[in-house]
């Protein structure tokens, strides 16, 4: 059996390089703004240490706090454009129907004042 160490697992190495680009774009943010790592801390109502080792790829952090500080940076908008909407895709039968080219007219059902 063939053991797939993470160093060498090319999913685990593009999931790295995700994360390193994702926090190497929030401190370019950070840096625009001309913010510290204590400031940004202050701002996103969180621990000094939580965001320093989050932005250093160090720790873990909540949902909620990360979108603290996509909040303060002006990027929640962003985060919600992450995953698209889901749309059907048409079925073989769907296309294989005719398209409509007009309604039809209601009949009136038993007991509805049209029916009398």
């Amino acid at each position: 059996m063939k053991v797939i160490s993470a160093s060498t697992d090319p999913l685990l190495q593009s999931d790295r390089e995700a994360i390193r680009q994702f926090l190497e774009g929030l401190r370019q943010h950070r840096l625009k703004h001309n913010w510290s790592q204590v400031e940004m801390a202050r701002r996103a109502g969180i621990s000094r240490p939580a965001y320093q080792n989050f932005e250093n790829g160090y720790g873990n952090i909540t949902l909620r706090n990360l979108l603290k500080i996509l909040g303060v940076l002006g990027l929640t908008e962003r985060f919600a454009q992450m995953i698209p909407p889901i749309t059907e895709e048409p079925t073989l039968a769907a296309l294989s129907k005719p398209v409509r080219q007009r309604a039809r007219r209601r009949r009136p059902t038993v007991g509805s004042p049209a029916a009398k």
